[in-house]
């Protein structure tokens, strides 16, 4: 039965049209993961510039603009806040084709990453005042399955470069000349953005729900409530840290590990990360969310944390597992329980930082965690593996012991983050 409060009917509408949002976002942040072979031959890179490029070029500016664009969030109108973003990541992701430099092309993906920063506080706040706190984790799960439809379009349309790649060098287009062909793909995946963005301008504005939603929080209440009230929060924020730490640094070399190393070809790298990236963890995350909001429902204690703890605990043996196989085939047979549990706990995690935090001050929260995320996640995550790679290693063949020292370590204390968490009491405020 439907809550009156709640408009769940045009707040799936809204989940919809956000996960095709979110799905653009995770094609443009993602497509260089699948173009790293012809552009590191024609820049000429190393592993660690390469891996500049996928994390903290994108993600410094990811993490840093998500506060700001948080407090926005939680004043503004959200849906013109994303519509903003949204047109300029697609168009940063467009120049990132039309660079003639390093320099140049970590510049444009700083701009993606500021574009893509404004998307999910915004998504996480709307949503929370579209559905109550017992279907919330399911809606935020159904909004995240853009992260793995973004990631298998990532795949197919890389894994499809790679191979045109082969035989086309360079592209001539009218009034820019000749560019490489790996950067016409970046302009492709950009432009359609554009057309998406006007889509959102048609999302009704929900009414904020909760106390204290007619006024602006200064900041100094803010974190005044945080200091009081957010031993919960920042730790989720502090496992959640490392936990992104391993899932970008796997993300991000995966595919180079399975053709560098297990030899594999494009196509079928392509093949078995859209499925590996796309259609496994998007039924771990709807998984996930189902069953923390069917714990909820239930009145099982600390349900989210508790779903989020044993995910993360089982993500540790899995990313051991497949770097040590001796063929790509068991490699890929290995990497499919850690492809289904990847993305279990993430709509969990989202619904507890809603559900903790009063309205006007759930823009903030959530870019908090995802600022403390992308800082060591997606900045730190892929250039560690590059950094032992070449550094402790110095053999570009040690690819999957890198990332199974990144992996171990960092899931690890992840899983410490949140069994500290589930010890603590009183965690989750309900009546915000």
């Amino acid at each position: 039965m439907e809550n009156k409060h709640y408009n769940t009917r045009q707040g799936w509408i809204t989940v919809i049209i956000l996960m095709l949002a979110y799905t653009l976002s995770f094609l443009d942040r993602n497509i260089l993961t699948f173009l790293v072979a012809p552009m590191k031959r024609d820049l000429d890179l190393s592993d660690t510039q390469v891996s500049l490029l996928l994390g903290a070029s994108f993600g410094l500016f990811y993490s840093l603009m998500g506060v700001p664009l948080g407090r926005v969030a939680d004043v503004f109108s959200r849906k013109k806040i994303i519509a903003i973003g949204l047109t300029l990541w697609s168009v940063m992701t467009a120049l990132c084709g039309l660079t003639k430099s390093y320099a140049q092309l970590f510049l444009a993906r700083m701009g993606v990453g500021v574009g893509e920063a404004a998307l999910t506080p915004a998504t996480y706040s709307l949503l929370s005042d579209y559905f109550p706190r017992e279907k919330l984790a399911t809606a935020i799960s159904v909004y995240s399955l853009g992260i793995y439809l973004g990631s298998a379009l990532a795949a197919l349309a890389g894994g499809y470069a790679m191979s045109v790649l082969a035989e086309v060098a360079y592209v001539e287009i009218p009034l820019v000349g000749e560019i490489y062909a790996w950067q016409f793909v970046l302009i492709i995946v950009g432009l359609p953005g554009i057309l998406v963005a006007s889509l959102v301008l048609t999302i009704k504005e929900p009414k904020r729900k909760g106390n204290n939603t007619e006024e602006t929080i200064p900041l100094s209440v803010v974190w005044g409530y945080l200091k009081q009230n957010g031993r919960v929060f920042f730790l989720i924020c502090g496992g959640f840290a490392f936990y992104y730490l391993a899932v970008y640094a796997i993300s991000s070399w995966l595919p180079t590990f399975l053709m560098r190393i297990q030899g594999l070809p494009p196509k079928t790298v392509a093949f078995a990360a859209a499925i590996g990236f796309g259609l496994f963890p998007a039924i771990g995350v709807i998984t996930g969310g189902v069953i923390a909001d069917w714990w909820t429902q239930k009145g099982v204690a600390n349900a989210k944390v508790k779903l989020i703890f044993w995910a993360t605990l089982l993500l540790i043996p899995t990313c051991v597992l497949y770097p040590l196989m001796p063929s790509g085939t068991t490699a890929l047979i290995a990497l499919i329980p850690l492809c289904l549990i990847l993305s279990t706990p993430v709509a969990a995690a989202a619904a507890v930082v809603q559900e903790i935090m009063p309205n006007r001050m759930r823009g903030v929260a959530s870019s908090i965690l995802i600022l403390t995320n992308n800082l060591l996640g997606l900045t730190i995550g892929p250039t560690s593996v590059a950094l032992i790679n070449d550094y402790v290693f110095e053999d570009e063949m040690a690819l999957g012991w890198s990332l199974l020292i990144v992996s171990f370590i960092s899931l690890s204390v992840a899983t410490v983050f949140f069994y500290i968490t589930l010890r603590q009491k009183g965690q989750v405020n309900l009546d915000n």
